[in-house]
């Protein structure tokens, strides 16, 4: 049976007001990140702590009682440290993390993750890092003085291969 004119418009009518309503609400209303005064610092990077225990040398004794397949000198536990990091803004507490290594054993590379809201303008920026089981002291340190502008952000990476802090 062939459709009136008057159910295509209709059809028309509905489509028109249903893309009007998309159109206007994927431009409106405005969203904004941050407030007009902030900039953004991201902590990003992947990163293998220390073992939590050193390895243990074996002596002739111990390695005669292991089966032959079993036979390393060395005995080194999986299970690796939790990494610390401070981050301090102006050396005051902006945030402090403790991330645990992921794994059965808890020894993979953590991957860290983060991010925090700062005021735009000139400041310090310091972030510590401890990878190694102790109660006190960092391995890592970096400071950096900046200008951040508002809606600005900014990336704290960690450079293996130079063993420091990379601020972007």
């Amino acid at each position: 049976m062939p459709r009136s004119f008057q159910e295509f418009g209709i059809q028309f009518i509905a489509y028109a007001l249903f893309f009007v309503v998309i159109f206007f609400l994927s431009s409106a209303p405005a969203y904004h990140y941050l407030k007009p005064d902030q900039a953004e610092v991201k902590l990003a990077f992947k990163h293998t702590s220390q073992r939590e225990q050193e390895c243990h040398q074996r002596t002739s004794e111990e390695l005669s009682k292991l089966p032959p397949n079993m036979r390393k000198p060395q005995d080194c536990p999986r299970k690796r440290a939790p990494i610390y990091i401070e981050l301090l803004l102006d050396d005051h507490f902006l945030a402090t993390r403790t991330f645990i290594p992921p794994g059965l054993s808890q020894d993979m590379a953590s991957h860290i993750y983060a991010k925090f809201s700062l005021p735009a303008g000139r400041h310090k920026l310091t972030v510590r890092m401890r990878d190694r089981v102790r109660a006190d002291g960092f391995d890592y340190v970096e400071e950096a003085m900046r200008d951040w502008i508002p809606g600005q952000g900014i990336q704290i990476g960690f450079d293996e291969s130079k063993d420091k802090f990379v601020i972007n």
